[in-house]
C-alpha cells in the first residue's frame, strides 16, 4: 500500500521537499537570467530556420553547425525524411545556412521555413502567456470549490497542480529547456491533466465516512485507474516525441510527460495524506 497509516506522513514530507527545492531552482533561474524559465525565440524575440533534408545526416553536423553558427541545433526526423532546425536569438541567415549544411555533403529538399520574432512582440507573448496561467489556475480554483464546497479539498487539489507546475518548470531550467508558446500550452492542459487525478481521488473519498482500512482500499483502487490514465497519457505523448517532426508538438508532449510524471507522487502522496488528516481517517 502507498499510503498507509505509518508512511503517508513521510510521503507527504517527500512532496513537500521536491516543491520547495523546485521553488529554489526556479529562483536561481530568476537571478541568473532575470525570469523563471529560459524562454525561446517566440517569447524573447529571435530566428529559427527549419530545413528539411532526405537520408542520412554526417555523424559530426550538428557538432560543425554549434561550432560556426555557436548554436545547438535540432535534428528531427519523421517517416518522409527529417530536418534541421536552429534557433538564436539574433538574426540568421538562411542562405549562408543552407550553403553551409550543403557543403557537407546533405541536400535540403525545399527552400527553408523561417520564423522571426521581434523582442517587442515576443516581449508581449511572455506577458500574456504569464497572465493565461494564472488566469487558468483562478477559475481551475474556483471551479473545483464550487464543487467540492469545501476549502481542505480544494486546496489541496490546487496545492498539487501548483507543485506539477513549478516541479515541471524546474526540471525544464536543469535539462536546458527552453520555453516556447508550445510549453506555455502544455502548461495550460497540465492543470486539466493534474484535476483530472485528483478529482478521481477526491470524489471517492468524500462519498461517505471512512474508516482506516476503508479510507486505504478507496485510495488502492483509485490510484490503479488514475496510474493506468497517467501510463496512457505517457505512452501517447512519447509516440508524439518519436514520430512527430512537429518542434512544436515535441515540447509539449515532453513538458507534459514531465509534469504527469510529478502528478504520480503529489496525488497519490500528497493529495491522500491531506485528505486523511481532513477525514480524520
Amino acid at each position: 500500500m502507498l499510503v498507509n497509516k505509518t508512511n503517508y506522513k513521510y510521503g507527504l514530507i517527500f512532496t513537500q521537499l521536491l516543491l520547495i527545492l523546485s521553488i529554489a531552482i526556479i529562483a536561481q533561474t530568476w537571478i541568473k537570467n532575470g525570469d523563471w524559465v529560459n524562454k525561446a525565440v517566440d517569447l524573447s524575440g529571435g530566428t529559427e530556420i527549419t530545413l528539411r533534408f532526405a537520408g542520412d545526416l554526417p555523424a559530426d553536423l550538428e557538432d560543425k553547425i554549434a561550432n560556426e553558427y555557436r548554436l545547438r541545433p535540432r535534428i528531427f526526423r519523421s517517416a518522409d525524411g527529417g530536418g534541421i532546425s536552429v534557433t538564436g536569438k539574433q538574426e540568421l541567415n538562411a542562405t549562408a545556412l543552407v550553403n553551409f549544411i550543403e557543403s557537407n555533403g546533405v541536400t535540403v529538399d525545399d527552400s527553408p521555413s523561417i520564423s522571426s520574432v521581434g523582442p517587442a512582440l515576443g516581449s508581449s507573448f511572455w506577458k500574456q502567456a504569464q497572465l493565461s496561467i494564472l488566469f487558468g489556475f483562478v477559475l481551475m480554483g474556483i471551479s473545483v470549490y464550487m464543487i467540492y464546497r469545501s476549502p481542505v479539498p480544494s486546496i489541496a487539489i490546487i496545492l498539487s497542480a501548483a507543485s506539477n507546475m513549478l516541479e515541471t518548470i524546474a526540471v525544464m531550467n536543469l535539462l536546458g529547456m527552453e520555453m516556447s508558446l508550445g510549453g506555455i500550452a502544455a502548461l495550460l492542459m497540465m492543470i486539466g491533466y493534474s484535476v483530472d487525478t485528483n478529482v478521481v481521488l477526491t470524489t471517492r473519498l468524500l462519498k461517505k465516512e471512512f474508516g482506516m482500512e476503508d479510507f486505504d482500499k478507496t485510495v488502492s483502487s483509485s490510484m490503479k485507474t488514475g496510474l493506468t490514465m497517467s501510463a496512457a497519457s505517457m505512452a501517447a505523448l512519447l509516440a508524439i516525441i518519436f514520430f512527430s517532426p512537429a518542434s512544436v508538438l515535441t515540447q509539449i508532449a515532453s513538458v507534459l510527460i514531465i509534469g504527469l510524471f510529478f502528478d504520480i507522487p503529489n496525488t497519490w502522496l500528497q493529495n491522500s495524506a491531506i485528505l486523511r488528516w481532513h477525514l480524520r481517517a
